[in-house]
């Protein structure tokens, strides 16, 4: 994730409690899991293909294997790609907590003196108290905000259906989200992955995200 160019810490983070690289390392594991996971696919698929080939009848076994592939792609992805979605999201929940955690031993003001809740209480607690300026971080908050809805989706609803009635600002907020479509019917909307990019720019995202806060430029 290096940048090739000369970096500094703030100081409000020259502290031995957040250890940047550390950070690297466990983004660059969710990439890592992602890999193994459509590997993991790919190979189950490719095992089933020599299962169908078995069968007798080419008809058959085309119909079932077109149907089993028709499933992991629908439901086993979706499973694997909205966990990893919600890992991704406590991740960065926890490492901006981190770093407010160290940024609020030099001050009188406190994480509990800031209302709100989670990366929203945490976003204020840098921007006011920390005095970050979020203006060249607008791009990477904005991306986050839509995640925030989708993760929330992923937790909140079964099988990720939202009731129309309640669903209008959430689906204009996710359907800016790279990688997902979208079914509607006249009650509820379903949301699927079509690929892994909306976990790539997650990833990715939270990566550029914590850098610019916690590097002086970048």
């Amino acid at each position: 994730m290096g940048l090739g160019i000369c970096r500094t810490n703030r100081k409000e983070f020259d502290n031995s409690d957040f250890n940047f690289k550390r950070f690297e390392f466990d983004i660059e594991s969710f990439t890592e899991y992602l890999e193994i996971t459509n590997t993991s696919i790919d190979e189950k698929l490719k095992k089933d293909i020599k299962e169908y080939r078995k069968i007798d009848d080419p008809e058959l076994a085309s119909l079932l294997f077109d149907d089993l592939e028709m499933y992991i792609k629908s439901n086993t992805l979706q499973l694997y790609y909205s966990s990893i979605i919600i890992s991704l999201y406590s991740f960065l929940e926890q490492t901006m907590l981190e770093l407010c955690t160290v940024a609020e031993k030099n001050n009188n003001l406190k994480i509990e003196d800031i209302s709100g809740k989670g990366i929203f209480k945490f976003k204020t607690y840098l921007e006011k108290v920390i005095h970050i300026d979020f203006e060249p971080i607008n791009t990477e908050w904005k991306e986050i905000s839509q995640y925030n809805h989708l993760r929330n989706l992923f937790v909140h609803y079964s099988n990720s259906l939202m009731n129309e009635s309640t669903a209008t600002k959430r689906k204009n907020s996710i359907q800016e989200i790279k990688g997902l479509k979208f079914h509607d019917n006249s009650e509820n909307i379903l949301i699927e992955f079509e690929n892994d990019i909306a976990v790539r720019n997650f990833i990715t995202t939270i990566g550029s995200f914590i850098s610019k806060i916690y590097f002086e430029n970048i």
